[in-house]
């Protein structure tokens, strides 16, 4: 005869239950006897709750899951973690360019000293095994370990035990590419001269005097300047600033991996991978912005010599009544150019890759048809390696094209909102670029906006 007793688990088995299943025309009371050998049967053997087993014989009730066993969990592992010195999230920030690192206040946060602790590691904390209903060990979940090794950026050190990760040097620190590195900040309390020398920095150059003509600076971060610059080289990885200005003599020359910003420019030549931005004035230089050029302050003039941006150029007065021959464009970017028609080149290739490729596995094909068993398994290889060609190509195609679809916005956009702002004036003789049309101004044009619509460049009236 079937058990009148059922024994249900969880999905853990961390709890049993006891069922009554009645069977019509066995009326006998259940005993403990037969309890017993339902638990023999099941093999439930470990936290059983006898005054439970008493209850569940008592209720005699059908269908109905009495609790009866319960087993101990596992006690939770603990991962590893990284504590960290300072606060993290506003070093991401620091780290991203969207706050000024060379203003005091900010980057004073993140100096550190040689052997400053950076951050520790908390080993992972093995649990404890529990138990469940049928007296089998439950492994706790084996827990997450990690490693300061893979935070070890340039200048930092991580200790034997891979407990401490410490500055191997004096600096400021930076997070990039999920790593913590120590930039030094090298100050030269000074002039700039012979008594320097050339720099070749790896982090960033403050500089509190003058850079003496004929010097070089480069700096893999920042280069600040707090006095005048004359016929030097500066080249930063990310922002020049100068506080003064420029007196290049003709011989200056300034490059930024972003922003280029400083007081005046005379006879000077700047290349920024973002912005330029000239406090005064801007006399005889030559100036290139792949985003926006400025020079709003006071007189705010743009006098002689060449500038270019990729977006926009504004200042107050463009060109020279004195014949200084002076030309601005915008909406140009020799990179995004350049990037087209290597797209472009790419697509075409590829395309004719998969023309030929199709005539090939259409040879195959036939042949293997007519062939059959006796088909060559090297023209095998080929049909398999061609097919897989052509279908690696149709993926990588598309791509091609949607890239080269937004590269192409980009420089549609870019020339869109390409403008050209004369806030008082834009000199006769002055030559205007946008994109591939030029203009070039035969009268003095007051408060003027200039832009490329229809193909040509129009000009209208400024306004605040």
């Amino acid at each position: 005869m079937a058990s009148r007793i059922e024994i249900k688990t969880d999905a853990n088995n961390l709890n049993a239950f006891l069922i009554f299943r009645p069977i019509e025309g066995y009326d006998k009371p259940i005993s403990p006897e037969e309890i017993d050998q339902v638990l023999t049967i099941w093999k439930v053997k470990y936290g059983i709750d006898q005054s439970a087993v008493e209850r569940f014989i008592q209720l005699n009730t059908p269908d109905i899951p009495v609790p009866f066993a319960k087993g101990v969990p596992p006690k939770e592992s603990h991962d590893a973690e990284i504590v960290y010195n300072f606060d993290f999230e506003k070093l991401k920030t620091y780290s991203t360019g969207k706050v000024d690192k060379l203003h005091k206040s900010i980057y004073k946060d993140f100096i550190v000293k040689k052997g400053l602790l950076i951050a520790k590691r908390i080993p992972p904390q093995e649990g404890e095994p529990g138990i469940d209903v049928f007296g089998k060990e439950i492994l706790p979940k084996k827990p997450k370990d990690t490693s300061l090794k893979k935070m070890q950026g340039e200048n930092t050190v991580v200790d034997p035990t891979d407990t401490k990760l410490v500055a191997l040097k004096e600096g400021i620190l930076r997070y990039e590419k999920e790593k913590v590195h120590v930039d030094q900040i090298l100050i030269i309390s000074g002039e700039l001269d012979a008594g320097v020398g050339n720099i070749d920095f790896e982090g960033t150059v403050i500089i509190e005097g003058t850079v003496k003509p004929g010097f070089i600076v480069k700096a893999r971060e920042d280069i600040k300047v707090n006095d005048i610059v004359e016929a030097a080289t500066l080249v930063a990885g990310r922002d020049i600033e100068i506080q003064a200005g420029i007196k290049g003599r003709g011989k200056a020359f300034l490059s930024a991996g972003r922003d280029i910003k400083v007081r005046f420019a005379e006879n000077a030549e700047f290349e920024a991978g973002r912005d330029i931005i000239i406090e005064s004035a801007s006399v005889n230089s030559t100036l290139k912005a792949k985003n926006s050029l400025r020079i709003e302050g006071h007189p705010g003039e743009l006098v002689g010599g060449f500038a270019s941006a990729g977006h926009e150029l504004v200042a107050n007065q463009i060109g020279s009544n004195m014949n200084l021959k002076t030309s601005v464009e915008v909406g140009i970017d020799p990179s995004l150019r350049e990037k087209i028609m290597l797209l472009q080149s790419q697509i075409k290739v590829d395309e004719e890759n998969v023309q030929k490729l199709q005539l090939i596995v259409k040879k195959l094909k036939t042949l293997r048809d007519q062939l059959k068993d006796q088909f060559p398994k090297d023209k095998l290889d080929m049909l398999l390696k061609s097919i897989q060609t052509i279908n690696n190509l149709n993926v990588e195609i598309p791509k091609l094209k949607s890239e080269l679809s937004e590269t192409e916005d980009k420089i549609e956009l870019m020339v869109s909102g390409a403008k050209i702002i004369a806030k008082n004036i834009l000199y006769a003789g002055t030559e205007i670029t946008i994109r591939d049309r030029k203009f070039y101004a035969n009268r003095d044009y007051e408060k003027a906006i200039l832009v490329l619509e229809g193909g040509e460049i129009r000009i209208g009236g400024y306004s605040h």
